[in-house]
């Protein structure tokens, strides 16, 4: 791999000792890469995102000489670390998926992109900030809902040559934007630092120092003093929280960067702010299991097949109620649904607990009347009603034919075949209705409802005049029960085809590139997402669709999409976490 940019270190004072401003002293303005790129900090999965995020990983490699982590006092409530010196194995693994994409095909390649993402703010990445920037970036802040502008904050850049960053600081403090501040220097127990005071209200004010061979960009004085005091152990600092400590414990350990959130700041924020809304005075009311949130925590990785974000949801089961400490603890398994999903299937949704998700719905909304009848009409409740004979699997499976037109199924756990029968029955009918009232001519005709029998199975089938006159003449719902489960299907084909795959046992699941998803996913989880993207995108070129959405052969978007393969979301739990787990195969 080539490094671009003078990669000599000079040498560096102790880290014990001040390092004196530059001079003259510069802060960071607020157009520079450090915040106008501080989404680096916490990566998205689009593809171009992806490239940005990778990049500083591709070309810094660093040894990594300060941790940030123990800089961040504990007052904050919010982190996020970029490693950009990981281990070697998320380096290789990370190259091969960015080099993937073919903007960024090379390390030069990803450098040029930075600089063109920097044009404006009249600095380069590959000259003035690859030459300092050293193993990790990251961010930190207060929680204020209420007033969100005063949310004190800072930002951290790992310098491995301190006159180089001095210099670049220097320079922005005489540029066109640094001369729209007044600027003093104070001393903070030997460290320098630099504050800015905007003479132009449209700009903000901030302040920064140089701590332990870090870059600290603050928004006042003050909260570099907190952060000097927690790098040199005088107060305490959020990594040795308890609920810091507990929230993390169970992400990768080997990882791209992470982000933290404390769960408690957050419901109290949350609460203040929905109490200062009349709108939201019930809802506050009804707010369950909120106070036993202790942390977010979210880590991104990279593996041999693709890009890993996990999150983790840490409570504490003591303030749970008793249900949803019970659903929590036996949350189910999805991979019971996979065995109905077709393989030729281009995505699907699985989950468990639908009927106690349901039910909580209901209790929370106090049983109100008008939402009792609209429940009892559709058959879920009242007498017959199909609720009590949910075993709670769910899921719901598409396909993108030919020409364009999905198909597809809901599938539903039940204990009882007759009452689920009933319940498709009733839910056809009421939709049938709905489509006449709505776009039927007069006078009204009734679908004509037919029964066929297809490896023992009966399949109920409607034939809608309302449908065809809406265009979906390809549409004939049906609706089958058999083995605890009910399909309500787009056509009878589709029925068939979940027949098949459950009494063959050819299912999704023998399909590779959902194998190499299912492996890097979690085990066991209570809920599946799971897009085929390569045959979506290569049903989609081959329709009608395929020259208006800009997928035809040659097309850039083609190109760019092209290396993603698919996309998995699972989910899991236990008594006091929720994690979920999004996957991207790229290849």
């Amino acid at each position: 791999m080539s490094i671009e940019g003078d990669q000599t270190t000079t040498p560096q004072p102790d880290s014990g000792q001040p390092v004196p401003p530059a001079a003259p002293a510069a802060a960071v303005a607020p157009q520079s890469w450090l915040l106008r790129h501080r989404r680096l900090l916490i990566p998205a999965g689009a593809v171009l995102a992806l490239g940005l995020v990778s990049a500083a990983a591709v070309l810094i490699l660093a040894k990594q000489t300060s941790s940030i982590e123990k800089m961040v006092p504990a007052s904050a409530d919010v982190i996020a670390v970029a490693n950009l010196d990981p281990s070697v194995a998320q380096k290789v693994n990370l190259l091969r998926a960015v080099h993937s994409f073919p903007d960024y095909k090379t390390d030069k390649a990803i450098a040029d992109k930075l600089d063109l993402a920097l044009k404006d703010s009249g600095f380069t990445f590959s000259s003035d900030i690859q030459p300092w920037l050293g193993s990790q970036i990251a961010f930190s802040a207060q929680l204020n809902l209420v007033k969100t502008e005063n949310s004190p904050s800072a930002f951290y850049a790992v310098s491995r040559d301190d006159a180089k960053a001095q210099a670049m600081l220097a320079e922005l403090r005489a540029s066109t934007w640094g001369k729209k501040f007044q600027w003093k220097d104070e001393t903070y127990n030997g460290f320098a630092i630099s504050i800015a005071t905007p003479t132009d209200k449209s700009q903000k004010a901030l302040a920064y120092s140089f701590v332990d061979h870090v870059v600290v960009v603050a928004t006042a004085s003050a909260m570099i003093h907190e952060i000097i005091d927690a790098e040199q152990g005088r107060t305490a600092r959020l990594v040795d929280s308890s609920d810091y400590k507990a929230t993390l414990a169970a992400l990768p350990l080997d990882r791209l960067g992470y982000l933290y959130v404390n769960g408690k700041a957050l419901v109290a924020g949350v609460k203040k702010q929905m109490a200062t809304t009349p709108a939201f005075s019930l809802a506050l009311k009804n707010l369950n299991d909120v106070d036993a949130l202790q942390g977010i925590g979210a880590t991104l990785s990279a593996n041999g097949d693709g890009i890993l974000a996990d999150v983790l949801v840490k409570v504490d089961q003591s303030k749970l109620s008793p249900a949803t400490r019970d659903a929590f603890a036996h949350a189910g398994k999805a991979d019971v649904l996979v065995k109905w999903i077709p393989k030729a299937s281009d995505g699907f949704l699985a989950i468990t607990g639908l009927n106690q998700t349901i039910q909580a719905a209901l209790d929370q909304s106090g049983n109100q009347a008008a939402i009792k009848s609209s429940t009892d009409i559709a058959g879920l409740t009242g007498p017959g009603g199909v609720l009590p004979h949910l075993t709670g699997d769910a899921g719901l499976e598409v396909e993108l034919g030919s020409e364009g037109i999905p198909a597809g199924a809901i599938l539903l756990g039940t204990d009882d075949a007759r009452s689920m029968n009933a319940f498709f029955a009733r839910i056809l009918a009421l939709a049938d209705g709905a489509a006449v009232s709505n776009f039927g001519s007069s006078p009204l005709r009734a679908a004509r409802v037919t029964t066929t029998t297809y490896r023992g199975v009966v399949i109920t089938s409607w034939a809608s005049p309302a449908l065809a006159g809406l265009g979906a003449s390809a549409l004939s719902p049906s609706y089958a029960v058999l083995d605890g489960m009910g399909i309500l299907a787009s056509t009878p084909a589709e029925v068939k085809a979940i027949i098949d795959t459950h009494k063959d046992g050819a299912s999704i699941a023998s399909d590779p590139t959902y194998k190499s998803a299912s492996t890097g996913s979690l085990a066991s989880p209570s809920g599946i997402i799971y897009l085929d993207i390569a045959k979506l995108v290569d049903a989609i070129r081959k329709s009608p669709l395929g020259t208006q959405a800009g997928l035809g052969s040659g097309s850039a978007l083609s190109a760019n999409v092209g290396p993603v393969k698919a996309v998995i979301l699972t989910a899991a739990s236990q008594a006091d976490r929720a994690t979920e787990r999004f996957f991207v195969i790229v290849r």
